[in-house]
């Protein structure tokens, strides 16, 4: 089997053999990712803070084990999404949406902390980006993994191929169709515009 060269290698191998520094600087080099990720997946701060730090601390366990067979990214996001699935399965936490209330003010306290010029383009700002939010929780789990992998955290198709364990076919597809449902659940929306 080929080995990817990830460009944190060094790193890897000085955490592998027990350099603290060396794993700081892996996890400072991908929380931000791995958060983005796991709140575009989950919508909810809290719950995206525990599974972020969980994801850190079974990735610093595992990372002696870390074979190189794909980017770093991908194995955390790996790791990051399992996490996911088996807190919802379990409901260990929370439903992460407990209404639509909560998803809404959840997005207006995102919006509110970006700079506006204007009233009227915060306000449709912030109406665009809650029917946005709210579109995307509607679609499957499958789907909106996919989407937020590609065009949120833009990565490449071999890397969804690789964190999901999906052929590249399957990929394409999932993705063409998450944004086709996308495209048709704010259609409404968009045409008032």
């Amino acid at each position: 089997m080929e080995y990817y060269k990830d460009e944190y290698y060094d790193l890897i191998k000085a955490s592998q053999r027990g350099d603290v520094k060396a794993a700081g600087k892996l996890v400072e080099a991908h929380a931000q990712a791995v958060h983005d990720f796991l709140f575009h997946l989950c919508g909810n701060r809290h719950l995206t803070e525990d599974l972020a730090q969980d994801t850190f601390l079974r990735a610093l366990t595992a990372l002696k084990h870390y074979q190189f067979r794909a980017p770093l990214r991908a194995w955390l996001f790996r790791i990051a999404i399992n996490l996911y699935r088996d807190q919802r399965r379990r409901k260990i936490v929370r439903n992460i949406v407990s209404s639509y209330h909560d998803n809404e003010q959840e997005a207006e306290n995102i919006v509110s902390n970006t700079s506006v010029q204007t009233p009227h383009a915060e306000l449709e700002r912030k109406e665009r980006f809650a029917h946005l939010y709210k579109a995307m929780q509607k679609l499957p789990e499958s789907l909106r993994t996919v989407i937020i992998m590609r065009d949120l955290q833009e990565l490449s198709y071999e890397e969804i191929t690789q964190v999901l364990h999906w052929r590249l076919g399957t990929v394409k597809s999932r993705l063409f169709r998450a944004r086709k449902e996308l495209a048709e659940l704010l259609s409404d929306f968009w045409e008032e515009k």
